[in-house]
């Protein structure tokens, strides 16, 4: 392994504490769909099946569903399936995927006081930086909302990259490692990347990327994940050690 000198995190499990804020936002955009196409009869079974639809079940949350790993169009056509299935009228179901973008800003927006971060970022993310290590994010969701958590914790300055999926391909395509590298001046094989899927995992392998780590914080357990990554960690805080080293070096050790 090349010596590390970049590090692309995933959001949401990530840096995000998934639990806190997004069960909550995907009960909310479907209730509030529902409530846009004015579906009175079976309006608690279709929102079953909307949830459902995007791995949300009851409170549990499928690692390699859309809610955990897939982009906001993921979820427009995982809706829009049920949806059709249900036979709502194509007309009514026009400008929805702009709908859905729109509407999950505004729900972040105003789910603020529950976007918690995994551990203390702002040390963590100035630990990196005395080290020297180039630091990016790479996530399936939107810039805007991406965004304002970022600047939510105050931590948007130490960002070298913020790749989202609106903007680039999404995981596990590893255009947005390409792109991190390009930007940063450093190479694949010294890029690490940290995530809480599969996805986020398979990403690294499929950009030769020089290490996976991945996190317990998440949706996903060690069992799920330890199949790809090199490395496996209750949380990004983890990344730096107690006297300050970084986890790889110990790991090199």
């Amino acid at each position: 392994m090349k010596q590390i000198k970049g590090i692309l995190f995933d959001k949401d499990g990530t840096l995000m504490d998934f639990y806190s804020s997004w069960i909550l936002v995907a009960k909310q955009l479907a209730d509030h769909l529902l409530e846009k196409l004015d579906i009175a009869n079976d309006g608690p079974a279709i929102k079953e099946d909307l949830l459902n639809s995007i791995g949300l079940h009851d409170n549990k949350v499928d690692p390699k569903g859309f809610l955990a790993s897939g982009t906001t169009h993921d979820i427009f056509e995982a809706f829009v399936h049920v949806l059709l299935k249900a036979e709502v009228n194509q007309e009514k179901l026009d400008g929805l995927d702009h709908w859905i973008t729109e509407e999950l800003y505004r729900l972040t927006k105003a789910n603020r006081d529950n976007l918690k971060p995994t551990a203390d970022l702002p040390h963590l993310l100035e630990q990196l930086r005395r080290h020297g290590i180039k630091i990016g994010i790479a996530t399936a969701d939107d810039r805007d909302s991406t965004k304002f958590f970022l600047d939510k914790i105050g931590i948007q300055s130490y960002f070298d990259f913020i790749g989202t999926s609106d903007y680039y391909e999404k995981k596990p395509n590893p255009s947005m490692i390409q792109i991190f590298c390009e930007i940063t001046n450093i190479s694949t094989e010294e890029v690490a990347v940290a995530g809480d899927t599969i996805v986020d995992l398979q990403f690294a392998k499929n950009g030769s990327a020089g290490l996976a780590i991945g996190v317990l914080s998440g949706v996903s357990g060690a069992a799920e994940l330890s199949g790809l990554a090199d490395l496996i960690v209750d949380s990004v805080g983890d990344i730096v050690t107690e006297n300050g080293g970084l986890i790889w070096q110990k790991k090199e050790d």
